[in-house]
């Protein structure tokens, strides 16, 4: 996983080596333009080759587009919800947020590869890009009214007295939703890589003992049982690189549904 080989070793560079979660975030993004040219080959060749309504019935086979059009209508569907008819003009980056997190865990769970999203400084970074866009878009929607949600809408005497005592706990909250956002994603990614490195270094250490014993008939015991054992962890591994993509994408429409919520009243 996170730990050892990592492909980029053979570079030599000394910036890589000490800094993999940067590789690793370069290989995100390219497997994000990889995929994003593909489906959207995809859509034009449907498009310049389909018979009215039927080029846009999805093929019935597994293919990028289709896993991609189906994740992209789940976090549409879900931004509608919570920001409300808003929601279409923060889908650039819904959508960049979902799956760059989604690859990013995807791609650590590739031996030699890594994740960026194992390191705290790449999940912090995506945390202060949400909370400047949120606190942005908050401004942009409401004016200076924005603020009012740091003050409990209170007016009058209530926010002579009270205001600045609930700004600074409202302010203060704000401060450290940057920062919850990149530990919950790096603990959890982090967490996960470590569970299947540790029981790899187990796995292995059980195989070798067979191996010098039974000869050949251990060879094959210790191949099927390298094969099988880390099947769950891989399982439990891509579960939690779909919910981990899945939350924080949420909380980010949580964010700015809430900044952007007064405009609607």
């Amino acid at each position: 996983m996170s730990a050892g080989f990592k492909w980029w070793n053979y570079l030599e560079n000394d910036f890589l080596n000490h800094n993999p979660h940067v590789a690793a975030a370069v290989l995100s993004v390219g497997a994000l333009a990889v995929v994003s040219t593909v489906y959207k080959r995809s859509v034009a060749k449907a498009a310049a080759g389909g018979d009215g309504d039927a080029q846009y019935i999805p093929s019935s086979k597994v293919s990028v587009s289709n896993l991609v059009e189906v994740f992209a209508e789940f976090v549409q569907s879900n931004a509608n919800e919570i920001i409300g008819h808003k929601a279409k003009t923060y889908m650039p980056l819904l959508f960049w947020l979902f799956f760059y997190v989604l690859f990013s865990n995807l791609l650590g769970m590739i031996p030699g590869l890594g994740s960026s999203t194992d390191n705290i400084n790449t999940t912090f970074g995506i945390g202060v890009l949400v909370f400047f866009f949120y606190n942005f878009e908050g401004f942009r929607a409401n004016g200076f009214r924005y603020l009012e949600q740091y003050t409990g809408h209170l007016t009058g005497w209530l926010l002579l007295g009270l205001g600045w005592l609930l700004f600074l706990i409202e302010g203060i909250s704000h401060l450290f939703r940057p920062l919850t956002l990149g530990i919950r994603l790096r603990t959890n990614i982090y967490a996960d890589h470590q569970v299947y490195g540790v029981i790899s270094g187990l796995t292995q250490s059980a195989i070798e003992p067979l191996q010098a014993k039974y000869g050949a008939v251990g060879e094959w015991i210790g191949l099927l049982m390298s094969s099988l054992i880390p099947i769950p962890i891989i399982i439990l591994g891509l579960l939690v690189a779909m919910i981990q993509a899945t939350v924080f994408t949420f909380l980010t429409m949580i964010y700015i549904g809430f900044a952007t919520a007064h405009e609607e009243h």
